[in-house]
């Protein structure tokens, strides 16, 4: 149950923390794009024939290698695009770029046109890396302009949601071919909520957007007399004005209602955020208070000493403490298990082989069971495995050994579980926290999108709880609290001591607790370690403090050595006036980018 509820608490973990980042962090934030377009300036004159002539001036900043940028424009609702030029800005001067029927990557200072059934691309060549450059494109949109029987009309998308550069200012000039005395023109502008009508004069007008993200489309639709594009040859003899009027008029109240809507939403979700942070913040002292441990539960007269607070395992007591990260736990359960007469250790033929002298029963725990079936009849012959056999199993099956390794971390869980080290009764509780912090969350994303500051709180608070849950899931009942006390005081003495060892310090060190220290990650080694010398103290190769001691006297010893290559990386693997909504229907489009 444990097992299960923490993987989704991890999983959960994670997810929070993903949306965090991608929410407080977005992309374009979070890692810097290679390709900005930070001002595309269009200034746009209607002519007298309808025909919409066009000048850009685009600065590109190249954040990385480019061979150049190209410009989309799209062709949907004109009579084609002609009149086509290129120039680089520098100052106050301009290097004309040459049209050329074919270019390849490297070349500089041409240009190519590809025409596509919807769209004709501009391809400008000039080679820029960690640079900003300016490029103007001249074009001439033909016939977009319509001549109604009672008005005349542009709509036109100056920007096209293709578009896949981020802008951070984006503005068009309009400028109308006769002069506005008796304010017939109306202007409309579709895209980006935060942009902007402006009338410049009787005969121009602006549109202007800061941080326009890429996949965002801006067009403006201008209403004149008809009058003033006498030479159009796009006319439609139908009256349209009324039509077009009640078209913005359903576009704007359309986005009147949506904003109504979002203004409602900010302060249902403010408020849910801000109630929902005050009962989380209740709710974790509440449960703080009466899950509070009485203050003799450790009894503080436990000295710290070499004596193990309990032979529970090096791995349980790994678990306990938090150091299932340590490498050496494997090789800690080995001698544990050689202490306990269960396998020994020989050195044959530059080979190490683990030989197994009884089988497993009812004394050992789960964890150690497992241990012993996976080492000798998993990758062994049922009676002994080498340290070559086990290093030859992971290179052949690595799944299948990284699996087995956690498959045996979690019994280890389990035992720790079992012997009464957690408080389960209190898991419970830690799921109704998890569910309240992941809802929590939820509505204060949500908050923060509206643009509603409780959602901070809510945040912080989501967090709380749900680290809160954790401690929950994983609370020491009071006995585990009282091991886990001790098994630290043990931890810090065993730190504390010298990690050299003289030959009569072994001999009086001759203890459990140098297992239980290397579970811990805390290991001695001999000074001057020899074999030999310990056959007159009945020291003889068989005896796990030998292996033990030539395990950890240094870290070339062969023993070592092959240990490490058998069990390699087991210990690694674990289980982001204005404009109105709508719109869209203009001609035109495209964008920019690089290449």
């Amino acid at each position: 149950m444990l097992r299960k509820i923490s993987g989704i608490a991890i999983l959960v973990f994670a997810l929070v923390f993903a949306s965090i980042s991608m929410i407080c962090f977005p992309l374009g934030a979070a890692a810097e794009e290679s390709l900005v377009i930070s001002r595309w300036m269009v200034d746009a004159r209607i002519s007298e024939a309808g025909d919409l002539n066009i000048t850009e001036d685009i600065t590109f900043k190249f954040n990385d290698k480019f061979n150049g940028v190209f410009r989309d424009i799209g062709l949907k609702g004109t009579f084609g695009v002609s009149d086509i030029s290129v120039q680089e800005i520098m100052g106050t001067t301009g290097k004309e770029y040459v049209h050329v029927e074919d270019a390849k990557k490297g070349d500089s200072g041409v240009f190519l046109i590809k025409e596509e059934s919807d769209k004709i691309r501009i391809q400008i060549f000039s080679p820029s890396e960690d640079q900003e450059k300016t490029f103007r494109i001249n074009y001439k949109v033909k016939n977009v302009a319509v001549r109604y029987n009672d008005v005349g009309e542009l709509y036109y998308k100056f920007l096209g949601d293709e578009n896949e550069t981020p802008i951070d200012i984006f503005k068009v000039i309009i400028r109308l071919p006769q002069e506005d005395l008796n304010n017939q023109v109306k202007v409309f502008a579709h895209g980006p909520l935060n942009g902007e009508i402006r009338k410049e004069s009787n005969t121009t007008y602006s549109l202007y957007v800061e941080d326009v993200p890429s996949g965002t489309f801006i067009e403006g639709r201008i209403l004149f007399p008809r009058e003033f594009i006498p030479l159009s040859q796009n006319v439609k003899n139908i009256d349209n004005y009324s039509k077009i009027l009640e078209e913005e008029a359903a576009y704007q109240n359309r986005q009147a209602r949506a904003r109504e809507r979002a203004e409602a939403n900010k302060r249902i979700l403010g408020q849910f955020s801000f109630l929902g942070s005050v009962i989380g913040v209740l709710l974790v002292i509440t449960l703080s208070f009466l899950f509070r441990r009485e203050k003799n539960v450790y009894k503080s007269e436990y000295e710290e000493s070499a004596a193990i607070p309990e032979d529970c395992t090096p791995a349980i007591a790994a678990y306990l403490t938090g150091n299932m990260m340590n490498a050496n736990i494997p090789f800690a359960t080995i001698l544990d298990l050689f202490r306990k007469g269960y396998m020994e250790i020989k050195e044959e033929k530059d080979d190490y082989v683990f030989y197994k002298l009884k089988e497993d029963d009812s004394n050992l725990l789960n964890h150690e069971k497992y241990f012993m079936n996976w080492l000798f009849n998993v990758m062994g012959n049922g009676r002994s495995v080498s340290t070559r056999d086990i290093e030859n199993y992971n290179k052949r099956n690595s799944y299948g050994f990284i699996r087995s390794y956690n498959e045996w971390r979690n019994k280890i869980k389990e035992d720790a579980v079992s012997k009464g080290y957690y408080d389960t009764s209190k898991i419970k509780y830690g799921v109704f926290v998890l569910v309240l912090s992941i809802v929590l969350f939820v509505v204060s994303v949500l908050t923060l999108v509206y643009e509603n500051l409780f959602g901070l709180s809510g945040l912080a608070v989501s967090i709380i709880l749900f680290i809160y849950s954790i401690a929950l899931f994983y609370r020491y009942s009071d006995y585990g609290h009282e091991q886990y006390k001790r098994w630290i005081k043990f931890k810090k003495y065993m730190k504390n001591l010298k990690k050299t060892l003289s030959k009569q310090e072994i001999i009086n060190s001759l203890d459990i607790s140098l297992i239980y220290a290397l579970g811990l990650g805390v290991q001695f080694k001999g000074n001057i370690f020899n074999p030999d010398e310990f056959d007159e103290i009945n020291y003889h190769n068989n005896n796990w403090l030998l292996w033990y001691l030539l395990f950890s006297s240094n870290e070339n010893n062969s023993f070592r050595r092959r240990l490490n290559k058998s069990f390699a990386g087991s210990s690694s693997y674990h289980s982001s006036g204005g404009f109105s909504g709508g719109g869209g229907g203009g001609s035109g489009g495209g964008g920019a980018g690089g290449f």
